[in-house]
């Protein structure tokens, strides 16, 4: 195999090692094994990287560092959905115990430490036992979900609820049916992104085949002798291989952007 086809082997290895399948299964609280899991796959990932640094030219380091940034930053923003979503699923299963509390007349920062205790997600459990806290120590209920919404992936809920518990505070209006609103407020939300996220699916997978369609081309190429892996990396080819992955990324982000603009709204 010649120099430039090891070279990009390498540059393949360096993006393929940069994340495992097996960690998206892992929670994302648990640092130890996250940190790791980054300390086992760091060092070949690094030999690897360094490997093709040394091997290819400066266009196709160009080239890769283009690809994997952008592999990265997709696979960032889906993660960050679905922990969006987790969090969504998780908050509305916590309003349910708390209207419950509320509707037998228990005490506000007892229905909520209540609704912290059932819920299984870190995160939300996490922001109701620090309103919990606030509340105890004299502070405003509103003030502390307002203050949960920044630490959360989805701050939109918890300043509708500031809303909901301040607007139940100022017109004397019953709690509990406020949170019931809110409820099924985030319940209806909730559906109508799933729906959209599963609506948009076929459209991301469009974009993500015609994405790799050139690189099976070339693959191809390579394969009949036509050699196009070492055209692309010395040259004039250089260039172009830099700016046909520009375009194959910024095509990639394009599409999300305009996929992503369903659920926007939420």
């Amino acid at each position: 195999m010649t120099g430039p086809g090891i070279a990009a082997l390498a540059l393949a290895a360096a993006a393929l090692l940069g994340g495992s399948p097996r960690g998206r299964l892992r929670p994302v609280d648990r640092r130890g094994q996250r940190g790791t899991r980054w300390a086992v796959l760091g060092l070949p990932a690094g030999c690897a990287a360094l490997l093709a640094v040394v091997a290819l030219p400066a266009s196709g380091c160009l080239a890769g560092a283009l690809a994997v940034g952008t592999a990265a930053l997709r696979h960032h923003r889906r993660r960050r959905g679905r922990r969006a979503a987790a969090e969504s699923r998780a908050l509305e299963a916590a309003l349910d115990v708390l209207v419950g509390e509320l509707r037998i007349g228990a005490h506000p920062v007892r229905a909520f430490a209540a609704a912290a205790a059932e819920t299984g997600h870190d995160s939300v459990a996490a922001g109701l036992r620090s309103v919990v806290a606030r509340a105890r120590l004299g502070a405003d209920v509103v003030t502390g979900l307002r203050d949960a919404a920044g630490s959360s992936a989805m701050p939109s809920h918890w300043e509708r609820l500031a809303a909901y518990w301040q607007l139940g505070g100022e017109q004397g209006l019953a709690v509990a049916a406020l949170m019931q609103a809110a409820h099924s407020d985030i319940t209806a939300r909730q559906r109508f992104s799933a729906q959209a996220e599963a609506g948009m699916a076929g459209a991301r997978a469009s974009a993500t085949i015609l994405g790799c369609l050139p690189v099976l081309g070339v693959l191809l190429g390579q394969v009949i002798g036509a050699r196009p892996v070492a055209f692309l990396l010395g040259g004039p080819g250089g260039v172009l291989s830099v700016v046909g992955v520009s375009l194959i990324c910024a095509g990639l982000l394009w599409s999300d952007r305009i996929t992503g603009r369903v659920g926007a709204a939420l």
